[in-house]
């Protein structure tokens, strides 16, 4: 897994995921990088830290669904983060967990409740055989990865039953620190710019392309994540994220900006380890769509 395409899914590349962000053909989410690194441990870090967007998504389909929901599809589960929310928001519905790796599926079924079942599937091959129609499908982070979005969103309106939910959600930026001191907040508009340019900052609008698949938008809402107190937690994600920027384009940064990195990774009292003042400021945007229950639901808001 190229390392630019893990950090452009880390927040949620808490959901899965050198320098290169493409489609893989196979959407999976495997559990060590190339380096050795615990993928899994790490999405779940980041879903530790910025989660607060899950309660919101799954109110919003509390909202918007206009039949009862027995059965709801992750699509690109990865570690299960959302898996696990959805079954605790919705305690009589059948989750089914999709991910094209093993590995990410037997962790899934290691944690999840009892009404939690897991397929081992390729995405991009289509909607898999043995998942039936749903009342509900979430894609957390991984409608970017699959070759053709709009393809798998025409074919997962076919599988969810009038009234029935999709729920999108992506990062529109990455995760910034620090970002009162100005030469912080310009090393974090030059890391977007440097992962821009190498592909790793692909942030899609889905909007036309959900509508485009016959859906109703409904919503679409960003949840901005700002924390101001540093915890151990968010020191411990801001050091990995941005020590996974300082390895992964060591050939591509300033030096100026390779030395701000090394102070922040350091051991001094400026480092990130000891600094009094680490904000965390992220974001997620969730598009809520519906299949109209009727013909003339045309109803739609966005936010």
């Amino acid at each position: 897994m190229p390392l630019a395409h893990k950090l452009a899914s880390l927040a949620i590349m808490a959901s899965s995921h050198g320098p290169e962000h493409r489609h893989h053909g196979r959407h999976s989410h495997r559990t060590h990088d190339h380096d050795g690194t615990d993928i899994g441990a790490l999405l779940e870090l980041d879903a530790a830290v910025t989660g607060t967007y899950l309660a919101e998504a799954i109110s919003l389909i509390h909202t918007e669904a206009a039949r009862p929901i027995e059965v709801i599809v992750d699509a690109g589960a990865g570690t299960g983060v959302g898996t696990r929310a959805l079954a605790a928001a919705f305690g009589d519905a059948e989750i089914v967990a999709i991910d094209g790796s093993p590995e990410m599926t037997a962790r899934i079924d290691a944690a999840g409740p009892a009404t939690v079942r897991t397929v081992t599937a390729d995405l991009d091959a289509g909607w898999p055989a043995s998942v039936g129609a749903a009342d509900v499908v979430w894609a957390s982070a991984s409608l970017h990865h699959i070759a053709d979005p709009a393809a798998f969103l025409r074919t997962t309106r076919s599988h969810l039953r009038p009234g029935g939910v999709l729920a999108v959600i992506e990062m529109p930026h990455q995760p910034r620190f620090l970002q009162a001191e100005p030469h912080h907040s310009d090393l974090s508009d030059r890391i977007e710019e440097l992962m821009r340019t190498k592909g790793a900052n692909s942030f899609p609008d889905w909007t036309d392309t959900i509508t485009a698949a016959g859906f109703e938008m409904r919503r679409r809402h960003t949840v901005r994540i700002d924390i101001l107190e540093p915890t151990e937690l968010t020191r411990t994600y801001a050091q990995e994220w941005l020590s996974r920027v300082r390895t992964g384009f060591t050939d591509d940064l300033t030096d100026t900006d390779a030395a701000i990195l090394d102070e922040l990774l350091g051991d001094g009292p400026t480092s990130l380890r000891h600094r009094p003042d680490l904000p965390v400021r992220a974001a997620r945007t969730i598009w809520i769509a519906t299949v109209p229950a009727s013909t003339t639901d045309t109803n739609q808001e966005i936010s």
